[in-house]
């Protein structure tokens, strides 16, 4: 085979293998069975290795001294530390952008937050999760700056085997925290934009921390 036809397998084995880790068909904590695997994914072991290397330095999987690769498990105190740099990444993001952020780009983001925020009394919050994750990722593709783009897209993703139990906070807590964020960048001021985006993300790490130590939240 080719130089170039076993980078596109090794490339098919992490993408494929990447979707199930994040779609949650293979669980935190699970074992890979390369052999399994190889199967499933109709790669050979090679290519399979090199993926499962891959996954490992974008932190998805863990190896141990045996060579066993199984998918991270996080707990509070590690998804903080995520979030510690998910809300620096952020932030400059506000600061970037907000100098030239358009006033159809802030309609668009009001709109769609305000619009998802559940009435009073209602506990379906898929709404506003969906958009919470779209107004994050809507402001990074404003950036124009593949670099951030990238730091910030793999942070998300590994950040995305972490999404669940108690990790949104409440719609009436965070709605008001995304519209000081809009008004912020729509009055293109850089400082109160980036400290807008801490503040923000900087509340659910306070309460990861909490969760870890065991206090009230």
């Amino acid at each position: 085979m080719s130089a170039s036809g076993a980078q596109s397998l090794e490339e098919y084995g992490y993408q494929a293998l990447r979707n199930l880790i994040l779609g949650g068909e293979i669980a935190a904590g699970q074992k890979l069975v390369q052999e399994e695997l190889a199967q499933r994914l109709g790669v050979s072991r090679t290519p399979l290795r090199s993926a499962i290397a891959a996954l490992e330095r974008d932190g998805f999987v863990v190896i141990s001294p045996r060579g066993e690769a199984t998918v991270v498990t996080f707990g509070p105190d590690r998804i903080a530390d995520l979030f510690e740099v998910r809300a620096v990444l952020e932030g400059l993001t506000c600061r970037l952008v907000a100098p030239r952020i358009e006033l159809r780009h802030t309609l668009y983001l009001r709109s769609l937050i305000t619009s998802a925020a559940p009435q009073p009394g209602d506990e379906d919050w898929s709404a506003y999760r969906e958009a919470d994750r779209e107004f994050h990722h809507y402001l990074t593709t404003l950036l124009g700056n593949n670099f951030l783009t990238r730091q910030l897209d793999a942070v998300r993703d590994v950040l995305r085997l972490s999404l669940a139990q108690g990790l949104l906070r409440p719609p009436a807590e965070t709605l008001q925290e995304h519209i000081d964020i809009i008004d912020a960048l729509e009055a293109h001021d850089p400082d109160k934009a980036e400290q807008a985006m801490l503040t923000h993300i900087r509340k659910t790490i306070a309460l990861m921390r909490a969760r870890a130590d065991n206090r009230p939240v």
